[in-house]
């Protein structure tokens, strides 16, 4: 009779154990490059989670968009631009956290010999740059900084891989990436960046966890994805504060050399913001400048572009880093 209490728990323990464990909901992520992704797993952030994470990788930030309007993700990590473009068009997702990239780490970059020596010589040159993202947006700020209209310049538009293809092939005099392109190639295409000239930056530098509708109307679901923005805020100052370390993870991730990723993370500065109603009026004036130069044909209101409700706790990670920093 013991034997048989003893299997009959042992039955019923497992049948607990596969029960729960069938129950864990898992939370489909998109990112760009893998650099957030990364600084999860080096900083130990994906230990013992309570939720299954299924990661896919992209090139840039409007794929990641594409996807979690098909409904292939239900979170997506990407730039406000690729945003702000999907929002405007209707998709079912919304930005529920943020964080923050040293703006100059998305730069105009220009070969040596291309003629390029400050912001007028762009005048007749066609320039490469990722169409409704960073690179659009500081193109058209930089050509209105050197008193150019767009028309006077040629862009291309080309994602990341192409666009570098193109300026290293001289197909293209000018191009306008992000990193870690910028310093793969600065260092080995040996492209120099384009003096901005003064006036102050033109970018935010502001990235977002996305979500689709569908996700935010899951309870389980919900609180999967706060507890991964409070991870990844964590993850994002280990990051920050362990910057070798993390930059030979990175290195190992996505098969780049260490100096690469090194650069990339000194360059790229990333940190986490406190997440509130503060950031609609910087995504509110990009839409109106896109709109002024009807990138965006339609005026778009992206007040109702957000969801506050999840980042208590990545906020109040936020906030400490921030107090120990000033």
């Amino acid at each position: 009779m013991r034997l048989a209490a003893l299997f009959a728990g042992i039955t019923l323990a497992l049948s607990l154990h596969h029960a729960l464990a069938a129950e864990k909901v898992t939370l489909r992520l998109g990112d760009v490059k893998g650099d957030r992704f990364a600084a999860l797993k080096a900083s130990g952030e994906l230990e013992n989670l309570p939720y299954e994470l299924k990661l896919t990788a992209f090139d840039a930030g409007a794929p990641v968009q594409e996807a979690l309007n098909a409904g292939a993700l239900d979170v997506g990590f990407t730039g406000d631009l690729p945003f702000l473009f999907v929002y405007a068009a209707g998709a079912p997702v919304k930005a529920v956290g943020a964080w923050q990239n040293n703006p100059d780490s998305i730069a105009l970059l220009t070969r040596p010999d291309a003629g390029i020596h400050r912001l007028q010589d762009l005048k007749g040159k066609q320039i490469a740059v990722n169409r409704g993202g960073w690179g659009h947006y500081l193109i058209l700020g930089l050509l209105e900084r050197a008193g150019l209209k767009p028309d006077e310049v040629t862009l291309r538009f080309l994602g990341p891989v192409d666009g570098r293809a193109a300026l290293t092939s001289g197909a293209v005099s000018a191009w306008a990436p992000w990193e870690p392109y910028i310093a793969t190639s600065t260092q080995v295409d040996g492209t120099v960046r384009v003096p901005q000239g003064g006036g102050g930056g033109i970018m935010s530098g502001y990235s977002y966890a996305l979500a689709r509708k569908e996700a935010l109307a899951d309870p389980e679901k919900r609180k999967a994805i706060a507890d991964l923005l409070t991870r990844l805020a964590k993850a994002q100052i280990w990051a920050a504060q362990h910057p070798q370390p993390f930059a030979q993870a990175l290195g190992k991730s996505l098969n780049m050399p260490t100096a690469i990723t090194r650069s990339w993370i000194d360059d790229a500065r990333i940190r986490p913001l406190v997440f509130d109603s503060s950031l609609i009026a910087t995504l509110q004036k990009s839409a109106d400048f896109f709109h002024r130069y009807q990138v965006l044909p339609d005026a778009v209101d992206v007040s109702d572009a957000f969801d506050f409700s999840l980042a208590d706790g990545a906020n109040q990670v936020a906030r400490h880093y921030q107090e120990n920093k000033s």
